[in-house]
């Protein structure tokens, strides 16, 4: 099983852990929330998991190499974060500690004594592996964007921005492009989430290579689920 705690709702599915074969996927709006969320969704399965995977979406996250990271002074993530860090992760494989700011009601609700509480950045990127060639894997949300870079086998950008519309999603792209100095024409765009299907038509002519999210790369989804939206549980199937 794998849950996403997201900042509006709960994803969840259950996979088998061999085959990978996807049986059921969910989504619990928080508005139908008590106070213990992942207590509850667990509790609404006869039987228990062999393995679940638990990821907290955080949005306002700074990431750090692990050398460089003192988890006793973190008054300093008031400045880049605009409150203190109250959520870390650390990837030994990655290499990397994120820090984070959950809101008081988010840190309490997602924490759960039967569960490791991971950050979905550390879960998606221990599970991605960064691509020799450049290339960004891009989730566009409500109002929001969420991007990953990597190229010669190095993450070079993880980061979230506000966006709204197709004008302001080819902004921040181009940006992100711009920033790292590299070429728009040899530059892939894998795209994911609610409007990505929309949303690739719009920005191809900027990029090398714009292609939506392949679900079967991480799950086999049977014809049974054809109403499953796989490209906005893509941040889901790839824990």
């Amino acid at each position: 099983m794998s849950i996403l705690y997201q900042q509006d709702g709960l994803s969840f599915l259950v996979r088998h852990s061999t085959t990978r074969q996807l049986y059921l996927a969910g989504y619990v709006p928080r508005s139908e929330w008590s106070e213990h969320p992942i207590e509850d969704l667990l509790g609404s399965f006869s039987e228990n998991f062999a393995d679940v995977i638990y990821g907290v979406e955080a949005p306002h996250t700074v990431l750090l190499p692990q050398l460089m990271t003192d988890g006793e002074d973190l008054d300093w993530t008031q400045t880049v974060l605009g409150q203190k860090a109250n959520f870390s992760d650390a990837s030994e494989e990655l290499g990397m500690t994120m820090l984070a700011y959950l809101p008081d009601s988010d840190l309490a609700r997602s924490n759960t004594e039967s569960l490791v509480r991971r950050h979905h950045w550390a879960l998606q990127l221990e599970r991605l592996k960064a691509s020799e060639a450049a290339n960004f894997y891009v989730h566009v949300y409500n109002d929001a964007v969420h991007v990953m870079a990597s190229k010669a086998g190095q993450w070079h950008l993880i980061n979230s921005f506000p966006c709204a519309n197709d004008s302001e999603l080819i902004y921040h792209l181009g940006n992100c492009v711009e920033q790292l100095e590299w070429n728009r024409a040899e530059t892939s765009i894998e795209l994911s989430g609610l409007s990505a299907r929309s949303y690739k038509d719009v920005i191809q002519p900027y990029f090398g290579n714009v292609k939506l999210f392949k679900p079967q790369e991480w799950s086999k989804v049977s014809s049974a689920m054809k109403d499953f939206d796989a490209l906005a549980f893509a941040t889901l199937l790839r824990l």
